[in-house]
């Protein structure tokens, strides 16, 4: 169990397996008219196991249609969320680690809960460079299957591209 507290709010996180509840409450809620907690959507396991939980690239993409909302009434925080998946700030190299967000009208709370997938990134976790894995359809000719494999090879050897 998670506690957090701070001049708006106080609230207990409890994670089980992919659960989250938040319970709680919004300190003096009769001044905000916009109360919401959310979270972005979880982690998608619809590709490959290299593919499978990758952090989302930006803030949109990680809230498009995330199940992870709830209203907040009277101040009460009673919330149910599926374990939120990580995304990029908008300069695409800071990785935002699965938040539960308070907001209360102009007010962004920030909960970061525990990074379960710390090695899946997508930046190049040497260089941080966003553009690591495009590098390759920039040099590679197009050719047979052949001629790819061989120059992938070497492209990965000589220019140490994923």
């Amino acid at each position: 169990m998670k506690s957090f507290e701070n001049d708006y709010v106080k609230c207990n996180i409890n994670v089980n397996k992919n659960d989250v509840i938040i319970t709680g409450y919004v300190k003096k809620y009769k001044n905000y008219k916009k109360l919401a907690i959310m979270s972005p959507n979880p982690p998608d396991k619809i590709t490959s196991f290299s593919g499978k939980n990758l952090p989302f690239p930006s803030e949109i993409i990680a809230f498009e249609n995330t199940p992870n909302f709830e209203i907040i009434n009277n101040g009460v925080i009673n919330a149910k969320f599926i374990y939120p998946n990580s995304y990029y700030s908008p300069d695409g190299l800071k990785k935002i680690v699965s938040p539960i967000i308070i907001s209360l009208d102009a007010i962004k709370i920030i909960i970061e809960l525990e990074d379960r997938d710390v090695l899946k990134t997508l930046t190049d976790r040497k260089s941080g460079d966003p553009f690591f894995y495009s590098t390759r359809e920039l040099i590679l000719p197009v050719g047979t299957a052949e001629q790819v494999m061989r120059n992938y090879a070497y492209a990965k050897l000589n220019y140490n591209i994923a």
